[in-house]
Parts: C-alpha cells; sequence; structure tokens
C-alpha cells in the first residue's frame, strides 16, 4: 500500500490514524472480539432503552396528560357541578370512567375529607388505584378545582403549555355555595426495568406504546453489532492476506538481491580475467615487436658483401650462408608465424570477453531497476515513480582503451606491423 506524503515528506495525520486503526484491528483476538462487541452493544442497548422510557414516560405521556387537565380544567366542573345538583350518580361516574383508567378522576366533599366517586376503570394494570386516599390527594402536583352552585362558568387554573407543569390561576373569586372538590390523578409510570422486561418478553407483534421503541432499537443495536463484527473480520482477514504477500515479496527481493551479488562478482571475477587476458595480449604483441626488431637487425648484420659475376650474366646471386648465425635466424623466421596467431587468438578471446561482459552489465542493470520498481511499489512511505539516479560509474561505464591498445588494432594494422 503506497503512503501518500506531504510536500515537507511527512506523513498526514490521517494516514497516520489508519495505520493505527490497523494495527489496533490485527491486534484484536476472533475470542476476544464477540463477546467484546456483544458487552458494548449490551450497554449501548440499555443507555438507548433508558432514554426511550425517559422520553416517553416522562416527556410523551406527561405532556399529553397535561394536554388533558388543562382541557378538563375548563369542561370537567362545571359538568360535574350539574350532574351533583341533578342527583345523576350513574352520569358521574361515566364522566369519571370516560378516560379508560390512563389517569384518574376523583371527587369529594366540599372540605376534601371523603371520598364520594372515583375512575373505577383499570388500563392494563392498576397503577394509582393502590394509593389512592386523602393524604394521596392532598400530596397532588396538579390543584384540584371546586364545584359549586350555581356552576362555574370561569376556569380557575389553566396551564401556559404542555411542557408547563405550574399552573396559572385566575382571579375570580371563590364562590360561596361549594358543593364538592375534583382532584386530578397523573397515571404512574412503571419502572425501567418493568418496562423493558415486559416489551421484551412480550408479544413482538403487538408493537405499542413504549414497546415500538424498545423492540426498534433492539434491531438496531443487534444490527451494528453484526455489521460492526462482519467489518472487523473481513478487515483481519484482508490485512492478513496483505501481511502474507508483503512477506512473499520480501522473499522474492532477497533473492534477487542475493542472485545480484553473485552476478556482481562474476562480473567482478570477468573483468579481471578480461585484464589479464588484454595485459598478456600486450605482452605477447610487444614481444614480437622485439622480435621483428631482432630480425631486421640480424638480416642487416648476416646480409652477404659482395655480387658474384659469373661469364657476364648480370643476374645477382646471393652467397651462400657461411655462417652458423644463418642457422638462428630460420629458427626466429619459422616461430614469427606461430607468434601471431598466437597474439590474433588472445586478441579474439579478449574481443569474445568483452561482449560477454558488455551483456553482464546490461544483465545487471536491469536487475537493478525490476529491484528498484518493486522496493518503490511494495515498501510504505515511498512515491509510486520515483526519480532514478544515475547508475554507478563501476557498473555503467565501459572500461576505456588506448588508441594504442593492440584490442583496438584491426587484424589488418597488426598484419602489417608484423610483416
Amino acid at each position: 500500500m503506497v503512503l501518500i506524503n506531504d510536500p515537507g515528506g511527512r506523513k498526514t495525520p490521517s494516514i497516520e490514524r489508519i495505520r493505527s486503526m490497523n494495527k489496533l484491528i490485527l491486534s484484536i483476538k476472533k475470542r476476544f472480539l464477540i463477546p467484546a462487541v456483544c458487552l458494548a452493544a449490551l450497554l449501548v442497548w440499555l443507555g438507548l432503552c433508558r432514554s426511550h422510557y425517559e422520553s416517553y414516560w416522562n416527556g410523551t405521556i406527561h405532556k399529553v396528560q397535561t394536554v388533558d387537565f388543562n382541557i378538563l380544567h375548563h369542561t370537567l366542573p362545571t359538568t360535574l357541578s350539574l350532574l351533583i345538583m341533578a342527583g345523576r350518580e350513574d352520569e358521574i361516574q361515566k364522566v369519571l370512567d370516560c378516560n379508560f383508567g390512563i389517569f384518574g378522576l376523583a371527587v369529594t366533599d366540599p372540605a376534601g375529607r371523603e371520598v364520594l366517586f372515583r375512575t373505577k376503570a383499570v388500563y392494563k394494570k392498576e397503577s394509582w388505584q393502590k394509593l389512592l386516599s386523602i393524604d394521596y390527594l392532598q400530596k397532588q402536583q396538579e390543584p384540584f378545582d371546586y364545584l359549586t352552585d350555581p356552576p362555574p362558568i370561569v376556569a380557575r387554573f389553566a396551564h401556559a403549555s404542555p411542557r408547563a407543569d405550574d399552573v396559572s390561576k385566575s382571579k375570580q373569586a371563590v364562590p360561596a355555595n361549594i358543593i364538592g372538590r375534583v382532584y386530578y390523578l397523573r397515571g404512574l409510570s412503571p419502572a425501567f426495568e418493568e418496562d423493558l422486561i415486559e416489551a421484551v418478553f412480550s408479544n413482538w407483534f403487538e408493537a405499542a406504546g413504549s414497546k415500538r421503541g424498545y423492540i426498534l432499537l433492539t434491531f438496531i443495536v443487534l444490527a451494528t453489532s453484526g455489521l460492526i463484527v462482519t467489518l472487523v473480520l473481513w478487515r483481519q482477514r484482508v490485512l492478513e492476506a496483505r501481511e502474507i504477500e508483503l512477506q512473499t515479496r520480501e522473499k522474492e527481493l532477497t533473492v534477487k538481491r542475493k542472485a545480484l551479488s553473485h552476478l556482481t562478482a562474476d562480473l567482478a571475477a570477468q573483468r579481471q580475467k578480461k585484464e589479464w587476458l588484454e595485459q598478456e595480449a600486450e605482452i605477447s604483441y610487444q614481444r614480437a615487436l622485439r622480435l621483428k626488431e631482432s630480425l631486421v637487425k640480424m638480416r642487416t648484420a648476416f646480409a652477404p658483401e659482395g655480387i658474384l659475376q659469373n661469364n657476364g650474366d648480370d643476374t645477382v646471386k646471393v652467397r651462400p650462408p657461411q655462417h652458423a648465425a644463418s642457422q638462428l635466424i630460420s629458427e626466429v623466421e619459422s616461430l614469427l608465424p606461430e607468434l601471431s596467431h598466437n597474439a590474433a587468438v588472445l586478441r579474439s578471446h579478449a574481443q569474445v570477453w568483452q561482449t560477454y561482459c558488455a551483456q553482464l552489465e546490461q544483465r545487471q542493470d536491469e536487475m537493478e531497476a525490476m529491484l528498484r520498481q518493486q522496493q518503490v511499489y511494495w515498501q510504505p512511505g515511498v512515491p509510486e515513480n520515483p526519480a532514478e539516479g544515475p547508475a554507478s560509474e563501476d557498473l555503467v561505464a565501459p572500461r576505456q582503451q588506448t588508441s594504442d591498445s593492440p584490442v583496438n588494432m584491426s587484424r589488418g594494422e597488426q598484419t602489417a606491423n608484423f610483416s
């Protein structure tokens, strides 16, 4: 993976965070991953459920009951006063039960010392019904209304908004003829543990009330936890495969480096052998030149001094050799072709080795280029196309030959020199 660096050469914080996250993912063991995710999901689920509980019971239900009480403050005292004056106790009970027992209504005597009527309807299960008493009525935060004769026309209390628990009181005086009181009782919210257990272990297809929120949060947490576990396991598998691939590439680079070192050593040995062959060819060539000069001197020294004349014949005849040195000259002349052949063979060998060394240098350059490309691709923190520096002079520059070297001389020039 190629890392992106800023112009200053420092790794960006985002890349550092990604690398730290990858290390953390690789360090997580599979036997600890699922329990840790399950524990975290359970804690998150409980926190979300608690938040939903507070939002539903202490938020939505409380505001709805505030609106109901605000409506009842404006209508219920008049209705109950008329029914009490008419002696319709059956209708009074119907009015008190019309809320289905979600919250409570209680009618007492004018002094508030005896409960005369109360809501008898029960919604699911009893809540405030178990606590109903005179003391409990006096502790209610919602104020009570007077039932009077004649019935009241103006509401004594009103709420400013659904969020307002405090009520505003009208300036109308309390009438003298009071025939009763009506109290408003808020429904009690169940305990969090009780509400949660009932929502989880009851029929999930009957999603009503707070159960709907609990079921939705449960599905969300389960899906998120499963997705997190899947992503972590998948990322671990990807990173492990990448690590294995990097190790394989590193082994290949190590083998290629060793092969390159062997080629470099072989090239150095071939260079030394080429230099030795060039030196031997130079020595043989100089030896041949010295022999040629010695031959020329010996011919000059042993040349005939006169020319014989025979019967007016103008033909020049060379006097037969009379000295033992003539045999030495003939032996030297017989050695000259063999020396010339040896020198030519040495020069041809030198040319062959020079060609072979050039091929080895080319192969070494190719191997170095391949290694640089693979190091750029697989090593982190290196750009994809780094500028290649100049090659080493030992590996690129060929060996300089002088114009006087026998290797650079053509065979025609060498033959002319020998002749």
